[in-house]
């Protein structure tokens, strides 16, 4: 598996969680030796709840129709 941020290597990795609701409960999370970046299920829920919250808060815009030749755009240098 690879990572998100880097492409480097996710490995599996068990952990503890000592202030659960339930008291102490393992889980199982993987983490990039790379750049340290943690992916569980935990986190992909709360990402998936942020990205459902934009997309209904953002509005759908139609497509520019842009005209290349006017004035008013201005050449990008190389």
């Amino acid at each position: 598996m690879n990572c998100t941020r880097c492409q480097g290597l996710m490995l599996e990795e068990r952990m503890i969680d000592m202030e659960g609701a339930y008291g102490e409960m393992w889980s199982v999370s993987t983490r990039c030796v790379n750049c340290g970046h943690r992916d569980d299920a935990v986190i992909q829920h709360h990402r998936e709840l942020s990205a459902k919250r934009i997309l209904e808060v953002m509005p759908v815009h139609e497509a520019l129709d842009l005209d290349w030749d006017s004035a008013d755009v201005e050449p990008l240098a190389a």
